[in-house]
């Protein structure tokens, strides 16, 4: 007989998610719409179709588990012993006593007969009445299934992304097999993402937001690429605390990524005036330049390593850093992250600018000019009122 474990290729002690599974890959492989004009596809999708409905059936199941379990035999050693030939005529003869093959008897065998062709015939009706009707009903619902995406079609390019989306979840929940809803969403999916895109691209971001947190609510995971452009189009938009969010999510994620950790630092800075957050960030920051280069060089790296082969990163860090500190009055520590900035970046101007006006903020005058002097050599903006204050 057939055996549907063997059709899913599952063992028989698989339990309905497994089942399910196979069915669904299988299914995917071998349907009408995938296969179109293979007939043998067409077949093997009938037989895996039966194979699921019989095995995420219970009762079904347990009948189609039970014609699998061997006959049960009686081992040698139980059987009964064997009767003598006497025993055995005298049975014999108490049966003749109560058979007999006469008129009766052929017209008992007939009626058995007529009775069991009647039940055969009605059996049949049922049964061929009822895979008509099963089948009616199931090319019905494919119809109405299928109205119903062309429905969220027209929903979703009217710009109604919730309502289409909305309706493929319906139809998912009361079909959860159907390859077509599954299709049409991840379709959907990706129009979105490539609409998000495109407005992004034209640099017209309160759409592109529009369509990234849209996307946001039905991508399957959420992509990081997603959040990324999310915390982008807010930050355009002058929406820093919501880029903010977004940025602290990837963060959340992607703990060692020092350019996330500079981009929050920078925000929280410049434009939401929290120096204490933003040199949160930063110190974090410079403790990973420390982790990162002694894992590479030693923990003698800062005189080992060549400064031109950090990357630029580190010393953006390090000058945000003092700017930081500065705006909180830790001058002392603004000088360390300047003198580090410098050190790794000595042809920049700004970190000469920043150490002489944490200098001159303490009072330390003898290098200020200097600094200034180096600053406005580098291209540093803003030089021209500190130097006519003290390069005199």
């Amino acid at each position: 007989m057939t055996n549907y474990y063997e059709i899913l290729g599952i063992d028989q002690s698989a339990d309905s998610k497994q089942i399910k599974a196979a069915y669904k890959r299988l299914a995917m492989e071998y349907h009408p719409d995938r296969n179109p004009g293979n007939k043998q596809a067409e077949e093997v999708f009938k037989i895996v179709n039966e194979a699921y409905h019989t095995l995420s059936d219970p009762l079904k199941k347990s009948r189609h588990d039970a014609r699998l379990r061997p006959a049960y035999t009686i081992p040698p050693a139980e059987w009964p012993q064997s009767r003598t030939y006497r025993t055995v005529k005298q049975d014999d003869s108490d049966v003749r006593k109560y058979y007999r093959v006469d008129r009766n008897y052929f017209k008992m065998q007939a009626l058995a007969v007529l009775v069991f062709l009647v039940l055969a015939g009605v059996s049949y009706i049922i049964l061929t009445t009822t895979t008509y009707f099963s089948l009616r009903k199931s090319n019905k619902e494919i119809a109405e299934s299928r109205q119903a995406l062309r429905y969220a079609g027209t929903l979703f390019s009217d710009g109604r992304f919730d309502d289409a989306f909305n309706t493929i979840h319906h139809l998912k929940e009361n079909n959860p097999t159907e390859f077509k809803v599954n299709h049409t969403r991840d379709s959907l999916v990706s129009e979105l993402r490539s609409m998000a895109l495109k407005k992004f691209n034209e640099r017209d971001f309160a759409a592109a937001t529009t369509f990234y947190l849209t996307l946001r609510k039905y991508e399957q995971p959420v992509t990081v690429e997603t959040i990324r452009k999310i915390a982008m189009c807010q930050y355009y938009l002058g929406n820093y605390k919501e880029s903010l969010q977004s940025m602290v999510h990837l963060h959340n994620q992607y703990p060692d990524n020092l350019e996330l950790v500079y981009s929050i630092g920078m925000i929280n800075l410049e434009n939401l005036e929290n120096p204490t957050e933003a040199l949160r960030y930063f110190t974090f920051g410079t403790d990973l330049f420390t982790k990162n280069l002694s894992r590479i060089y030693g923990s003698s790296f800062e005189t080992t390593m060549r400064p031109a082969d950090a990357p630029d990163i580190y010393f953006d860090i390090f000058q945000a850093r003092a700017q930081a500190n500065i705006a909180l009055s830790h001058f002392e520590d603004a000088l360390t992250d300047c003198n580090r900035a410098i050190h790794l970046r000595p042809f920049k101007g700004e970190p000469y600018m920043l150490r002489a006006i944490a200098n001159s903020s303490m009072r330390k005058f003898a290098t200020v000019c200097s600094d200034i002097t180096n600053a406005k050599k580098l291209g540093a903006a803003d030089t021209d009122a500190l130097g006519e204050k003290y390069c005199r």
